[in-house]
């Protein structure tokens, strides 16, 4: 049991037979893999061989800091109290989320069953227009037979005038009523008058040939019938067209608001089941689906942060860590001042990402021959954030020493070229604008990669309904790597506790 303990705590420890895969007599490919894994495993499990300093190289850092909330959860729940505690409190928080998920997804059912009957009822109304149109085609040809049996000599007659207009009107309520796209109303009055026509010559031809007339004798007063045909046909599909052009294409009885977004390029399309596949729907779905549930997520664990609280202090006592949290009895409440320095945090990240844009802009002129520069680099600059404000997350960082300007500050200032009134003005609002987290960023530049492993796992964590299991951790994993820092206050090296600062949550 000693040894398999001791080979655990020594994952980088090599094996020296050339028939491994990390030997000599391994190729080149499997030595950088198992080089590779041996600094991702080192940094995940440096927490439990060495405790009280940082691994060495960036790799293993940045394993380690993904990996530390988790080795801290694993020291806390340890304690049977804490552990029952803990799976109590993200259980019932779970519940409450699936119970929001299913909700949601039998509502979206609900909607599925009545697009169903929505899309039956307007299959409906197509089948009645249609039976309409045709009812009014039977009319117009026997109005045109009745007009071929009195000769062509005779002019319009008032019969096919009526049908003719019939015709018309019945195409034209046919697309204002939503029961047939205007483009396939119109195309259906015309297709109606070349069969009523048709017809109609079909029936003079046989009334032709019973008079045992010669087909030279009929030609004439066919093609003469043909062009009234086409006439007649050109006709109702102007006035038709004519009369449905300012009705929308897709005039239909359902949401007009998903329409307009689909034509937007946003298509809400849910998962459904078609033919025995299963359909993910779209991606766009899914972002409002996780983005009100991560509304509710934050909703609940604004109502339960006490039990959090509770548990983040176990989690500091059981790892050594000096606890920021007080000692208090927990119990579901709404902190409304809380709540208002959390939006206030949320506000404050928002204008430090935004004062970055401008700058993001001029360095991606260069670089106009690569589109997605813009979009990588405001990622990275969103994610150094997301780095900054996870080390912000233990009260350490906020009294940390600041030695010098933040990085981007420092960088700017490097370039004279861009040293003229504007620019220069526009360094000064960011450096100041920075002050109010010059701590978090001066321990975040000391410690990059440890807490951009940590920002890794507290981003992931917040997908609904990890945040619920993880977020106890994230605070006590921060002090913990703070504790690190070579660079503290005299008060912090000596065990002490940091003042309260309104900033963790």
């Amino acid at each position: 049991m000693t040894g398999m303990k001791g080979k655990d705590f020594k994952p980088l420890q090599k094996e020296k037979d050339s028939g491994t895969s990390g030997g000599p007599g391994g190729s080149p490919g499997r030595n950088f893999a198992s080089e590779l894994w041996d600094e991702v495993r080192g940094g995940a499990e440096h927490f439990q061989s060495t405790r009280g300093q940082l691994p060495r190289g960036r790799i293993r850092q940045f394993f380690y800091g993904v990996a530390l909330p988790f080795h801290i959860a694993r020291v806390t729940l340890a304690n049977p109290t804490v552990r029952a505690t803990y799976l109590k409190v993200t259980a019932l928080q779970t519940a409450f989320l699936l119970a929001i998920a299913a909700a949601w997804a039998f509502n979206q059912f609900d909607g599925e069953k009545r697009e169903k009957q929505r899309t039956a009822i307007s299959e409906a109304a197509r089948e009645r227009a249609e039976a309409r149109i045709e009812q009014r085609t039977q009319e117009l040809e026997a109005a045109l037979k009745a007009r071929k049996g009195q000769g062509p000599s005779q002019g319009d007659s008032a019969a096919v005038t009526k049908a003719v207009t019939a015709l018309i009107n019945e195409a034209i309520n046919s697309g204002k009523n939503g029961d047939l796209p205007p483009e396939e109303a119109a195309e259906a009055a015309e297709t109606a008058a070349d069969e009523a026509t048709a017809a109609a010559r079909e029936a003079e031809e046989e009334r032709e040939e019973a008079a045992q007339e010669t087909p030279e004798r009929a030609t004439p007063e066919a093609d003469a019938e043909d062009s009234l045909g086409d006439q007649i046909s050109a006709v109702i599909r102007a006035q038709v067209a004519e009369a449905l052009q300012d009705v929308p294409e897709a005039n239909a009885k359902g949401s007009r608001v998903q329409k307009e977004l689909q034509k937007k390029g946003l298509n809400i399309d849910a998962p459904e089941v078609r033919n025995g596949v299963f359909f993910l729907g779209s991606w766009e779905f899914w972002a409002l689906f996780f983005g009100s549930l991560s509304v509710v997520q934050w909703i609940v664990v604004a109502l339960s942060r006490d039990y959090h609280t509770v548990i983040s202090r176990e989690a500091s006592l059981a790892t050594g860590v000096p606890p920021e949290d007080p000692e208090i009895t927990p119990r579901v409440r709404l902190n409304v001042p809380w709540m208002r320095s959390k939006l206030k945090r949320r506000w404050r990240a928002f204008l430090l990402f935004m004062m970055g844009v401008p700058a993001l802009v001029l360095l991606c002129i260069p670089l106009c021959w690569f589109p997605k520069s813009f979009t990588l680099l405001s990622s990275l600059w969103g994610f150094w954030w997301l780095i900054v404000f996870a080390a912000a997350k233990s009260d350490r960082a906020w009294v940390a020493p600041v030695t010098r300007p933040p990085w981007f500050v420092r960088v700017w200032s490097t370039l004279p070229a861009l040293h003229v009134g504007p620019l220069r003005n526009y360094v000064a609002r960011m450096a100041r604008r920075a002050e109010g987290i010059a701590g978090p960023i001066a321990t975040v530049e000391r410690q990059p990669w440890v807490f951009a492993g940590l920002a890794l796992t507290r981003f992931v964590g917040t997908i609904p309904p990890f945040r619920c299991f993880t977020r106890p951790f994230i605070p006590v994993a921060s002090a913990h790597l703070i504790g690190l820092d070579p660079e503290q206050p005299p008060a912090l090296k000596s065990g002490g506790s940091p003042p309260p600062h309104d900033a963790g949550d």
